[in-house]
């Protein structure tokens, strides 16, 4: 009788059976269908909740990727590479695509500088997933081009545009477009070719405005909005450019379809680069700009809940901090929210007849702040110039240290620094995001994610 009671019926021994061969593998990530790695260039801890002071007090709401971290998990992010605790865009962004340390400046590379990596969105390719890059700077540039290409040096970026060809990505959007024309058409190509033409030839669309973006089909994209880096979020309203937002929703609906699922790279390249200008207003615009690409991921993977979205930054800029005004306790908020134009627009009007009357006027239309004579004759002192190499121009540190009297935000320089950035995510596979990692832990978290390896997260 003892051994009667002991026996399973058969239904309920396939329900123990199921149960068992359905349970998680301890140490194992999740599998995931879709992944969206999102990248802050140059935003750390300080710029996040500067920016979120900022949505709480001037806008009324808070920021999406702190919905993120309240659902998702959150850890710390160290970003060393092989030869340098303060890294630089192409090395760090490397180790997020290929999970070894690597040299300053190598983009795809591993850890000699010189061998070609595989990187996750190569992997993804393999499983017939389609693929993404989404940046506010050059689409050549070193953080989407580490997923995409393999060259040496950062700087070869003609190769990088030609490889991103190759390679099939399907989506590519963000700025650059000099990299694909030949120097006969205004481009930066010494090889005559023009990938514009061969990228039409290989049936993708080729959108230049924000309309047209709107408007492009089919299941290819290549989207170049500028010859070099697209405009700071601040500027944007004076030009046609789609928003980083707007660039997000176009890819993930195109990649969104593919059954098989996606990889996409998203970046908010630009707040780098106000960050290296010790741009306040701009560095905020720029990651709420961010924030909101990604609240369009998150609503995304509502509807896709296979999928993996991690947030992070590549490394911090500027040694941002707010440091109160006059010593002081107070932020000066709504005069951020008041500033009409970032300070690059600012430096192309000063280059033009910089007198002190003409400084004050500039600075409040610009700037919405009143500046003293004395300030104004110290800034009639220096010597201002357009950006002409579409990248960054430093600002005069004259003017860097008035604002901080002014906004009560101070920066440390206009370089990077080795604070180590946020990471932050949810979905399958975000189980490894907790203390304190590396960026070549993401990875093989995403690696692991997708089901590519079966080798444990350690």
């Amino acid at each position: 009788m003892a051994q009667q009671r002991s026996r399973l019926s058969p239904a309920l021994f396939l329900l123990v059976l199921a149960a068992a061969l359905l349970a998680p593998v301890p140490g194992l990530a999740a599998q995931a269908r879709n992944i969206i790695l999102m990248i802050g260039d140059g935003m750390g801890p300080s710029q996040v909740w500067a920016t979120r002071l900022y949505a709480m007090r001037e806008l009324g709401r808070d920021l999406r990727m702190v919905e993120l971290m309240n659902r998702g998990r959150t850890a710390f992010l160290g970003n060393d590479t092989l030869d340098a605790i303060v890294t630089e865009s192409a090395a760090a962004a490397t180790q997020m695509a290929c999970g070894v340390r690597v040299p300053a400046r190598a983009v795809g590379m591993g850890p000699d500088g010189k061998t070609p990596c595989k990187t996750i969105l190569e992997f993804a390719g393999e499983m017939g997933k389609k693929s993404g890059l989404v940046t506010t700077s050059r689409i050549t540039d070193a953080t989407p081009a580490a997923f995409s290409a393999h060259v040496e040096d950062r700087d070869g970026e003609n190769s990088v545009a030609a490889q991103q060809l190759r390679l099939g990505v399907d989506v590519l959007l963000g700025g650059g477009r000099r990299h694909f024309l030949p120097d006969s058409a205004g481009g930066a190509r010494k090889d005559a070719r023009n990938l514009l033409d061969e990228a039409r030839g290989e049936g993708y669309a080729l959108p230049t405005t924000g309309i047209e973006l709107q408007r492009a089909g089919g299941a290819r994209i290549l989207g170049l909005f500028s010859m070099g880096n697209m405009a700071f979020d601040i500027d944007r309203s004076r030009t046609d450019e789609p928003s980083l937002g707007e660039m997000t929703a176009k890819a993930l609906e195109v990649l969104g379809r593919n059954p098989k699922g996606l990889f996409a790279m998203i970046e908010g390249g630009r707040i780098d680069h106000a960050a290296h200008g010790n741009d306040t207003a701009a560095t905020i615009r720029d990651v709420l700009a961010f924030d909101e690409a990604v609240g369009i991921a998150l609503d995304f993977q509502r509807r896709n809940p296979d999928t993996l979205v991690i947030v992070t930054a590549d490394h911090e800029t500027g040694g941002m901090a707010l440091t109160g005004i006059g010593g002081g306790t107070a932020i000066n908020f709504a005069a951020i929210r008041g500033a009409r134009s970032s300070l690059e627009t600012l430096l192309a009007e000063l280059a033009v007849t910089p007198t002190a009357a003409r400084i004050r006027r500039a600075v409040s239309a610009r700037l919405a702040l009143a500046i003293s004579d004395e300030e104004a004759k110290v800034l009639a002192g220096e010597s201002y110039r357009k950006d002409t190499t579409q990248t960054y121009i430093p600002t005069p540190r004259s003017l860097v240290s008035i604002l901080q009297r002014h906004l009560g935000v101070g920066w440390a320089t206009s370089g990077h620094t080795a604070s180590p950035v946020f990471v932050f995510g949810a979905g399958p596979g975000s189980e490894g995001i907790n203390g304190f990692r590396h960026n070549t832990d993401l990875f093989r978290m995403m690696r692991d994610a997708l089901g590519s390896s079966g080798v444990k997260i350690q």
